[in-house]
């Protein structure tokens, strides 16, 4: 029974048992906890860069879409612009209206035609 003297002061077997049980119970919830941390900033750092990937399509779109109402105002004020010499050419195309016009702009009469020349703008009395 005896094997040989008793220490007082040190551990008993199934004491140091427990402390080895407690320390590795330690160190495995420092591992959990050093994975978990490190999940979580491999998903923050995941979450940080589809933020700013998407914040910059975002502005992408924006800029794309202020470009194309700008091209849209240009492109209704050109139409418009090639609808009026459209219709400008159809008229100089017609020598009724040619003659009216180099008639009015020139102060040309055909024969026997007066032409008289009234004052726009002043009220009569």
């Amino acid at each position: 029974m005896n094997n040989g003297p008793r220490i007082y002061n040190s551990i008993s077997p199934e004491e140091r048992d427990a402390r080895l049980r407690r320390k590795q119970e330690k160190r495995q919830k420092e591992v959990h906890r050093l994975r978990r941390n490190r999940l979580i900033a491999i998903f923050a750092i995941i979450f940080v860069f589809l933020g700013v990937q998407i914040s910059i399509k975002i502005a992408q779109k924006q800029r794309i879409d202020s470009e194309v109402r700008i091209s849209r105002k240009s492109l209704d004020k050109i139409k418009l612009e090639h609808k009026q010499l459209k219709t400008k050419r159809d008229d100089l195309q017609d020598p009724d209206y040619v003659a009216k016009m180099v008639r009015y702009k020139f102060m040309y009469s055909k024969p026997n035609e007066k032409i008289y020349n009234v004052p726009e703008g002043q009220n009569s009395k």
